[in-house]
């Protein structure tokens, strides 16, 4: 999947190398953003299905319950379904997905499966919490901001004979080095930016606590924390994580953190 989606769009992304003069990456993001958007809109109804069985949620009940949260969070959605997760594993979740009217709730079977009513309903009022926070747009704007800054960088490195030098790799003399530019750039850019990292783990996970009390706001945080203990056994989840790697890598606070900003399960 990845080959199928990642080819073209590089291909693309040299065409405007060679076309494009030196504004290239400019329209390089502008694709790149058209891309993402698209893929938004054909991955609940379109590339999700190839992968996973979708069902409607046929609980009657839940179904209430969660329209009645939907509503008194301002959401709406154009179904509630069932993913087949545990054709997988045995990980349990539950997301939103879609944009406008393409939205769709989805919850794994193993969700269903783990869970009471009252904690399924808290885990999606911590989904809808980053809905409602606006996270999700801010991640967005954060990934396209740093494309774009990415992008311009790449343009100029492309024209600079010690990038390439100082990698080790000698550039062709009067001809094009789009592909090689590319390639290099895609190489070196992980350990050049990789002290970022606490940067961006340490907004999601500042997002996460938020959205847990989003949740606690709009449903029995009771519920959340009883989901969580649940949700991180099942997942074997690390209980008492170093510091240090939890600062580099975790988009999620640990688990001793998030239960003891709610209420006693």
């Amino acid at each position: 999947m990845g080959a199928v989606i990642g080819l073209p769009l590089a291909a693309l992304v040299l065409w405007l190398m060679a076309a494009s003069g030196g504004l290239w990456w400019l329209w390089a993001w502008v694709a790149w953003v058209a891309f993402n958007g698209l893929l938004l809109v054909l991955w609940p109804t379109v590339i999700a299905p190839l992968f996973n069985r979708f069902e409607p949620l046929a609980d009657e009940g839940l179904a209430q319950r969660v329209q009645a949260l939907m509503q008194r969070c301002g959401f709406a959605a154009r179904g509630l379904f069932v993913m087949d997760g545990s054709r997988r594993s045995a990980h349990a979740n539950a997301y939103f997905t879609g944009l406008g009217a393409a939205k769709r709730v989805v919850f794994y079977d193993t969700l269903l499966a783990r869970l009471t009513p009252g904690e399924v309903e808290a885990v999606l009022a911590h989904e809808l919490g980053h809905f409602k926070r606006r996270h999700v747009l801010q991640r967005m704007v954060m990934i396209f901001g740093a494309s774009l800054a990415g992008l311009a960088l790449l343009g100029w490195l492309a024209g600079q004979a010690g990038f390439y030098l100082g990698l080790g790799v000698q550039p062709n003399v009067g001809t094009p080095n789009d592909a090689l530019a590319l390639i290099l750039f895609m190489l070196a850019l992980p350990p050049f930016t990789f002290f970022l990292a606490p940067l961006g783990a340490a907004v999601s996970r500042r997002h996460e606590l938020e959205a847990d009390a989003f949740a606690c706001a709009q449903a029995d945080g009771r519920d959340l924390a009883r989901a969580l203990v649940k949700l991180h056994e099942d997942n074997a989840a690390t209980l008492t994580p170093d510091p240090w790697y939890v600062r580099f890598h975790y988009s999620h606070p640990p688990a001793a953190e998030r239960l003891a900003a709610l209420p006693a399960p």
